[in-house]
């Protein structure tokens, strides 16, 4: 294991190079296929209208930022401090649907950075716009803690992600029998290959043990879209197009071999498309907690 990196403070604030990103039905529908949304909507392309985008694709250029060399180098870090790098919260808003040939500008800012007890804690907003218009297309929180480094200077925010409500009010929580996803050792493979998202820890077997791990795990995006896709389908009859919001914190690991779960409710204090999620494994250890998301009636 590398020595531990001192973040400067100073980074705080930095407008991060943007990304220019061209959508395509390969990208779309790859996305799709590793996350097992097999519908028509998805993977037919010569159907009426061709193929939607599933809403959570989003993190798919969002990472072009995210281990880009803007970021990398006002932060100072070089492979082995990003590898160190959690993911422990995403937070995303789905403000209009990608299509294909679509070409998308994904702008960063550092808003958050922080001293914690196991690392640094950076917090970055993500803005997806359309490149011809300037529309926003997506506007994402990506939270991450660096495992034991250090901060130089203080440490602060200019603007904080959104808080997941801790505890949903509700009258009872429904759970789906069948998991919404089961870890098998290739699927990791897999989504790396169709997102581009990688860390040795989700393929690598040596790599993982170095970090403490018994075996490779799941990378924490593709849990949360596991999430989205399974309310799709129960809350908005199947209309990806109705999926506002997603918002969970990463919390547990998902290693080869689980069977993840889903239970949902409606919050009650809020209207009925704001919906209060959590996913477990098999031996009911949360793996996504704090979930939220919001539907279009």
């Amino acid at each position: 294991m590398s020595s531990p990196h001192r973040f400067p403070a100073a980074a705080l604030g930095t407008v991060l190079e943007p990304v220019f990103v061209q959508v395509s039905k390969r990208h779309l529908m790859s996305y799709a296929a590793v996350m097992g949304a097999l519908e028509p909507c998805y993977l037919d392309d010569a159907g009426p209208g061709g193929i939607a985008c599933l809403p959570t694709f989003a993190v798919v250029p969002e990472w072009r930022v995210m281990n880009g060399s803007s970021y990398r180098g006002v932060l100072g870090a070089d492979d082995p401090c990003m590898w160190r790098c959690i993911h422990v919260q995403q937070d995303s808003r789905f403000l209009q649907p990608l299509e294909p040939g679509q070409s998308v500008a994904v702008n960063g800012r550092i808003c958050t950075i922080r001293q914690t007890r196991i690392g640094v804690y950076v917090a970055v907003r993500l803005d997806t716009v359309l490149s011809d218009t300037g529309a926003l297309a997506a506007q994402s929180w990506f939270c991450g803690i660096f495992l034991g480094d250090g901060l130089e200077g203080e440490g602060g925010a200019i603007e904080e992600p959104p808080v997941l409500p801790a505890a949903v009010d509700t009258d009872g929580w429904h759970v789906l029998p069948e998991p919404i996803l089961t870890v098998s050792r290739e699927l990791p493979h897999l989504y790396t290959e169709a997102t581009a998202i990688w860390n040795p820890i989700h393929t690598e077997q040596t790599a993982a043990r170095a970090a403490g791990l018994d075996d490779i795990l799941l990378h924490g995006t593709c849990t949360w879209g596991s999430a989205g896709l399974a309310l799709i389908r129960q809350i908005a009859d199947g209309e990806p197009r109705r999926l506002l919001r997603l918002g969970a914190k990463m919390v547990g690991k998902a290693l080869v071999g689980d069977e993840l779960y889903l239970r949902w409710a409606a919050v009650r204090a809020a209207p009925q498309q704001h919906i209060g999620f959590q996913v477990f494994n098999q031996a009911n250890e949360l793996v996504l907690s704090d979930g939220i998301a919001e539907f279009r009636d």
